[in-house]
């Protein structure tokens, strides 16, 4: 037990050090000119990448997953999958939208098509949960999309970098930035050494 605020500290440094590293990741991606996104199945690229998608179109409707937190406002992400230049697909995210706020039409040519390249969001489920390609869903069913769209998948999904009102932009930045995983570290840390010096005290009276 008492070894165990110590683990727990040297845990939050360790994602503190592993956010430090997404947020230096995302900064350089930020500056740099967006590249087209090309299906390359040997050479995916990397997260946080500054992608856009010259000539790509809509492939078929929009889903809607459920369960997407901005903060503490309950939501969920619009994605749609597209059509790129080269003929692959891709999943886009248009935008965050709050529960009890009617889907607008979504115009394609009023879309700036740049964005970051993200993983796929994936959401803690539980059974009876809805699995789909199109309308409110509680997860993405990249299988039955296979099916549907023709073509090479690209293994992720573009957040777009401005999305059509009243949609939200979903942050591509981690929720918990580096410093408060340092700071739950340093808590643990003296919580162990609190503990350890407690003992201590407990071991010299009982002498």
């Amino acid at each position: 037990m008492a070894l165990l605020p110590f683990l727990l500290a040297a845990w939050q440094w360790q994602r503190a050090q592993e956010k430090a590293e997404l947020l230096r990741s995302l900064t350089s991606a930020i500056g740099v000119q967006p590249v087209s996104l090309l299906y390359r199945e040997a050479s995916p690229q990397p997260e946080f990448t500054r992608v856009a998608l010259p000539d790509a179109h809509p492939a078929g409707p929009v889903l809607q997953l459920e369960n997407s937190y901005l903060g503490e406002v309950k939501g969920r992400r619009v994605l749609q999958p597209w059509r790129l230049s080269d003929g692959a697909m891709a999943l886009v995210d248009l935008g965050w939208l709050a529960d009890g706020v009617t889907l607008p039409a979504i115009d394609p040519q009023a879309l700036t098509l740049r964005g970051h390249w993200m993983p796929l969001p994936r959401h803690f489920v539980l059974p009876g949960a809805v699995a789909g390609i199109q309308g409110r869903v509680d997860s993405i069913d990249m299988t039955a999309l296979r099916q549907r769209y023709s073509g090479p998948w690209h293994q992720g999904v573009v957040v777009l970098e401005h999305s059509q009102d009243p949609l939200r932009h979903w942050p591509v930045l981690p929720e918990f930035m580096p410093e408060r995983h340092y700071a739950y570290a340093a808590q643990w840390l003296l919580l162990g050494l609190l503990l350890l010096l407690s003992l201590y005290s407990l071991r010299r009276r009982s002498q």
